[in-house]
């Protein structure tokens, strides 16, 4: 599987988001570890995304709002900056990705 069918061939529409987790809720799991979620609605949200990394913290990102060209962006732009973290990137269903920076371990 590329790159590219990681993302669906139509672009997601805006939909209730009512039960959804807003841009920057935080949960907590176990020790001092604590999850933040994010769900991007553009380009520019990625600095937030970053800097929660960058504290020690594992991120979840769901895509499943941005198109598919700004998605792919999205991932790229957070690919390498868990790779000079020293993290790893986690797939955890279509278009929802754990970022764990290095020292973090997931189970």
């Amino acid at each position: 599987m590329g790159l590219f069918d990681i993302f669906g061939k139509e672009p997601k529409t805006k939909t209730d988001r009512t039960s959804r987790l807003s841009f920057n809720d935080t949960l907590e799991t176990g020790k001092d570890a604590p999850v933040a979620v994010f769900s991007p609605e553009s380009y520019k949200d990625i600095e937030v995304i970053i800097d929660t990394l960058r504290s020690g913290k594992n991120a979840i990102v769901h895509l499943t709002m941005l198109k598919t060209d700004t998605a792919i962006r999205v991932l790229d732009m957070l690919s390498g900056a868990i790779y000079a973290l020293g993290g790893g990137v986690y797939e955890m269903g279509k278009n929802i990705f754990m970022f764990s920076p290095s020292g973090v371990e997931v189970l």
